[in-house]
């Protein structure tokens, strides 16, 4: 539609003329229904038969009015709570004058019911600010029985009429005013001046139209503003990735120190923070310094360095894989942003299947980004399989014995104080936070030694010892331990214990048969 470019609101000239039209047609009419319109606007059927008349009235920001609009626009079937409210407060009433009180952005139906010509009720649309307000008020003093829109005033306070705005007393000499008056029927085309409401007619498709484009841009405004949220937290995560991924790629230099560490042994000491060694990866072996955690034992600082290596080149390729994924994202982002902005029509229009549909693609592809991991459904007990991971993670020793390892905190309390029966046996690594391991011994038997080597072994290699040096694990009956109240989750203490030193293997924990955890 080509029309004249709209102020952001009606000028009080505007409303003054649409007030002028309305008091031609309304007064002496009974309201009827009041009915929900589209985009949250109201429309209230005013008289019957060929007189029936359609007033919507809108708070939406710019495009605040009430006008009277030559067709109804479609209903809901059934009224929402605001309009159930307002049909309460306004059907039947007669309409006995139309005004413009103190001659401001305000406009009012002058209301009475029945015969009572004194039981009046005002509904009064404010127009002036970001954003209209409607109310409906009665009594004296007035209090307001309805409001919706702008804030700051609720159902009960008291109200009071806008005031006359202030006189322009900016004048030139000779006493004209600067500012040229306005003729809002100047905007019309000489064809559509006539009829009892021509500026109605005129003016109610084009705020509509504007209230739509309005509408439409907030909707896509909503989602590039999600976008670039999104494209933060993948910019971010992307940083971080890259950054992890150029400390893995740097893996040998790990396994370097580690190795140059583990030539010099026998020099290194607790509470040393770092130490100078022979770089026999270079040329001319010079003298390099290797940082050191001075808490940690020599042993434990050369161990630092070989599992930073080995996580490093692990990590490599799922690294590589993520970053991959990270851009790729960011690319959707960037081509949803530039599919939206070439959605404006030359004209600066924007058509609402196309906005709908960019919407739709892109509320898809967030819920896409944002979805949480599913959980796994329940195991049913009528012979469906079980997806369910079991508790506890399982092994068995080389005597066949079963080794139960717990997964957390409260893994770990559910398997020492509640699995754990009294001849079982209990492992945990010394000195450190680790899981709680136990091994199985079915009544009347006696572990051998191998069995209980293994669960020591398994108890050091869960809490993430790998060697190269030995560690020790205590070990105790089941029946020996106990979990006083007020202790927090995990946390337990043990009575008779034993230690058991446990020494590396080349095969890890393969030979000790890890069973399948679905």
């Amino acid at each position: 539609m080509n029309s004249p470019a709209l102020p952001t609101s009606l000028r009080s000239e505007e409303i003054a003329l649409l007030v002028s039209e309305l008091s031609v047609v309304l007064p002496g009419q009974r309201v009827g229904k009041v009915f929900d319109a589209p985009h949250g606007t109201i429309r209230i059927v005013i008289g019957s038969g060929a007189r029936k008349l359609h007033l919507l009235i809108s708070v939406h920001p710019s495009t605040s009015r009430m006008i009277l609009e030559s067709q109804a626009s479609p209903a809901p079937d059934t009224p929402g709570e605001m309009v159930t409210r307002l049909r309460s407060l306004l059907t039947g009433a007669l309409i006995n004058a139309v005004d413009q009180p103190g001659g401001d952005r305000v406009m009012r139906l002058r209301l009475s019911f029945g015969k009572n010509k004194h039981a009046r009720r005002d509904v009064v649309l404010e127009m002036f600010g970001r954003m209209g307000r409607l109310l409906v008020v009665e009594g004296k003093p007035t209090r307001i029985r309805f409001v919706t829109g702008r804030g700051g005033l609720g159902t009960g306070e008291p109200y009071q009429y806008p005031q006359a705005p202030e006189p322009d007393d900016r004048r030139i000499p000779g006493g004209v005013s600067p500012t040229l008056p306005f003729e809002p029927l100047q905007l019309l085309p000489i064809e559509s001046r006539g009829g009892e409401i021509p500026y109605h007619h005129w003016l109610a498709p084009q705020l509509a139209e504007r209230e739509e484009q309005l509408l439409l841009s907030g909707q896509m405004r909503q989602r590039h503003q999600e976008l670039n949220r999104q494209e933060k937290i993948l910019s971010r995560r992307l940083g971080n990735l890259e950054s992890d991924l150029g400390r893995s790629l740097d893996w040998e230099s790990f396994q370097q120190k580690g190795e140059l560490l583990k030539t010099a042994l026998s020099k290194l000491k607790r509470g040393m923070a770092k130490i100078e060694v022979e770089d026999w990866y270079q040329e001319g072996s010079p003298l390099v310094e290797i940082s050191l955690i001075s808490e940690k034992t020599p042993i434990q600082n050369v161990e630092k360095y070989f599992h930073k290596a080995r996580k490093g080149k692990r990590s490599i390729d799922q690294l590589t894989s993520r970053c991959e994924q990270a851009r790729h994202q960011i690319q959707e982002i960037v081509d949803l942003r530039n599919e939206g902005e070439s959605l404006q029509q030359d004209d600066g229009l924007l058509i609402p299947d196309h906005v709908d549909s960019w919407c739709h693609k892109v509320d898809q592809w967030s819920r896409k980004f944002g979805k949480k991991r599913q959980q796994p459904p329940i195991q049913s007990r009528k012979g469906r399989k079980n997806t369910v991971p079991r508790p506890f993670q399982r092994f068995r020793s080389r005597e066949g014995f079963e080794i139960l390892v717990g997964r957390s905190a409260r893994e770990n309390d559910d398997l020492s104080i509640r699995t754990a029966s009294g001849n079982d046996l209990f492992f945990h690594i010394a000195g450190k936070p680790g899981p709680h391991v136990i091994l199985r011994v079915p009544r009347g038997s006696q572990p051998s030694p191998e069995s209980i080597e293994d669960a020591a072994y398994v108890a050091a290699h869960r809490s993430g010892w790998r060697g190269p040096g030995g560690v020790a694990v205590h070990w105790t009956e089941a029946k020996y331990v106990r979990k006083p109240k007020g202790l927090p989750p995990g946390k337990v203490f043990i009575d008779r214990e034993r230690e058991h030193w446990v020494a590396p293997r080349d095969e890890g924990l393969a030979g000790l048969q890890a069973e399948s955890q679905d």
